[in-house]
């Protein structure tokens, strides 16, 4: 199967300009090279594909059905492209490059990625399986075109500004959007095929994630599906360059990403939780007693820390001093058997354990504690199919959850 960075960004930007102008000779004069030449580009794009993206009409050349959901996709990514392109070099007080995407090559965007990742040409050079000079001959062209210093030297390994890495970021989310339209085409050659990238934070992994998962998994058996974990700021990243294609858990009451957006698809609430036998289960506990207690804390600036901070605050305590800050489910249920530990957790988290006799909750919800769980996707993404089974399904099971 191909992949983003096998394909000619000229033959793509060629095909992007034929179908918004609906003929190949004004194209060609549009793009400035001869018409045969714009139809060989075409072919042999569509010989890469394995698919016919155009066909002739009386009143000139259209996109097939297939070639529609292809080119919407690469429009998206070489905008995106182009765009990153122009922020660059705005950085270092440079004039706009004209039409940049169709400048810039997948092989010098593969090897200054490539760079980035791994800190140096040599390095670049075995996780790509080409020579060292190739690596540093693609990087200087890009660097070149694009007018703007890319890398420094930083005792052994090569750096980059912060305008440089937000550029990359840019290029991965356009090379991911160009991948969503070679990923539909795949689909319609073998149905029910694709590959969706998930983010998840504590919550969707116990409750949500599972249940989606289980369901889509036997639904479309072809999907290739793939989790991340990790810290929310992490994962955000990961979902601003493409890297995942949505974030599963709980929203953000302070959220301020322009090009990100959340929706909730229900609503949760906290307990305090210990071990069945725990000295506080089963008396009437107040705010003081609770933070006579070690605690499991949420990490930094999540729902959860947030709200464990306010529930001693407004009581006018302080907090507890031992304290482990932990974002898995799986550690924390551990401390909890082992010893006198308190977490917060929604009761989706701890219900088999509940009702197993492991876990038990200590009083009722924690005050103030309902929080919207959700998921998070960018502003004005392009799902596949397999991507827009996935969120209607999950749509559908939180229903099942909420009530």
């Amino acid at each position: 199967m191909i992949d983003n960075f096998s394909l000619n960004f000229r033959h793509l930007y060629a095909a992007v300009t034929i179908a918004r102008i609906g003929s190949i000779s004004r194209a060609a004069q549009a793009i400035h090279i001869t018409q045969p030449a714009l139809t060989n580009a075409v072919r042999k794009l569509e010989a890469q594909l394995n698919h016919k993206i155009f066909e002739r009409r009386s009143h000139g050349v259209e996109p097939t059905p297939q070639g529609e959901l292809f080119i919407a996709h690469v429009q998206d990514g070489l905008s995106r492209l182009a765009a990153a392109v122009q922020h660059l070099r705005e950085s270092g007080k440079l004039k706009p490059l004209a039409f940049p995407e169709r400048q810039v090559s997948s092989i010098q965007l593969r090897a200054f990625l490539a760079v980035l990742r791994s800190g140096g040409y040599t390095t670049a050079a075995r996780d790509l399986g080409i020579s060292q000079p190739s690596v540093y001959r693609a990087v200087r062209e890009l660097q070149s075109l694009l007018g703007v210093p890319l890398f420094m030297q930083v005792g052994s390994y090569m750096r980059s500004a912060a305008h440089v890495q937000e550029f990359a970021s840019d290029v991965r989310l356009a090379m991911a959007n160009i991948q969503s339209g070679i990923d539909e085409l795949a689909a319609l050659h073998e149905p029910g095929a694709g590959r969706i990238s998930i983010g998840s934070l504590p919550l969707a992994r116990s409750l949500l994630l599972p249940r989606i998962l289980a369901r889509f998994s036997a639904a479309y058996p072809k999907v290739s599906v793939s989790v991340a974990e990790g810290r929310y700021g992490e994962l955000v990243s990961s979902l601003r360059d493409g890297s995942i294609d949505m974030l599963f858990g709980a929203l953000r009451s302070d959220f301020g990403w322009l090009d990100l957006q959340q929706r909730t698809l229900f609503h949760d609430e906290l307990f305090v939780v210990s071990r069945a036998n725990h000295p506080l289960a089963t008396v009437n506990v107040t705010p003081r007693a609770l933070a006579a207690y070690p605690w499991i804390i949420g990490v930094d600036n999540s729902p959860a820390r947030k709200i464990w901070e306010r529930h001693f605050l407004e009581a006018g305590i302080a907090k507890p001093r031992r304290c482990v800050e932990c974002a898995s489910i799986i550690l924390a249920r551990g401390l909890m058997i082992e010893g006198d530990w308190l977490g917060l957790m929604s009761a989706h988290q701890f219900k088999n354990d509940e009702e197993n006799g492991v876990l038990t909750r200590i009083g009722e919800a924690v005050p103030g504690s309902v929080r919207p769980i959700g998921f998070t996707t960018r502003v004005n993404w392009r799902p596949t199919s397999a991507q827009a089974a996935f969120v209607a399904m999950a749509i559908e099971i939180a229903q099942s959850i909420s009530e």
